[in-house]
């Protein structure tokens, strides 16, 4: 699949040259399920989209984001992770969207669908999350834990949404709208759990989870400028 994105976004990218029809520039802001708002980093958000004819386009996009937290997925359905397990860390996308276009005069919707791919840098778990999880599944006085992770180098999903644009003077127009992403990055754990009873009885084993992986979802709003 990474590979297939790969060839992809590079024919598309290539053919561009003659036929990038405008460029885009904005300010993104992510809101995680589960998770922590995230703020942009500059330089922000970036699209090159190339039209195929007057209703379709596709829009090789990078952004870049301070990701605040993030909710983990395969730790088991015993274990609440609905919480940000994940963060901060920072994160680079890229992104392939084929785009629908119903254009007019001063105004046009672009509707969206397709992959991004993500690379997470620096990236921290959140321990107090952790021991206030496994707290609650067990059930001990107080609990502490030491997880350690090993991610993969990369996570990809999909992305779809919706963008207003609006003319603001003869080339540039304005926009806003939104997007939905849905993807993960995998992040095996292990580590020691130590629990201590109302009694005083000391608790310690290990656990780990092989198929955890960091939850990268959530809703992202994009307002920006467009010169065509």
């Amino acid at each position: 699949m990474k590979n297939l994105i790969s060839i992809v976004a590079g024919a598309i990218l290539f053919f561009s040259v003659s036929q990038v029809s405008s460029q885009t520039v904005g300010f993104s802001y992510f809101f995680p399920t589960h998770g922590y708002f995230t703020n942009p980093i500059a330089p922000l958000n970036l699209s090159l989209p190339v039209s195929f004819g007057k209703y379709f386009q596709i829009s090789p996009g990078v952004s870049m984001n301070n990701i605040g937290g993030m909710s983990m997925t395969g730790l088991g359905e015993n274990l609440d992770s609905k919480r940000p397990l994940v963060g901060p860390f920072q994160s680079i996308n890229g992104s392939l969207i084929p785009t629908i276009v119903i254009p007019a005069k001063s105004f046009r919707v672009d509707i969206m669908g397709g992959v991004f791919g993500f690379a997470s840098i620096n990236t921290k778990l959140m321990h107090g999350n952790f021991d206030t999880m496994f707290n609650e599944h067990y059930n001990y006085y107080v609990i502490t834990s030491d997880m350690q992770y090993d991610k993969d180098s990369f996570g990809w999903g999909y992305v779809y949404g919706i963008k207003f644009s609006f003319r603001i003077r003869k080339n540039i127009w304005g926009y806003f709208g939104g997007k939905y992403y849905m993807g993960s990055q995998g992040m095996p754990l292990s580590g020691n759990i130590t629990g201590a009873t109302e009694a005083d009885n000391i608790v310690r084993f290990e656990t780990t989870f092989p198929d955890a992986a960091m939850r990268y979802e959530g809703i992202e709003f994009i307002v920006g400028v467009s010169i065509k």
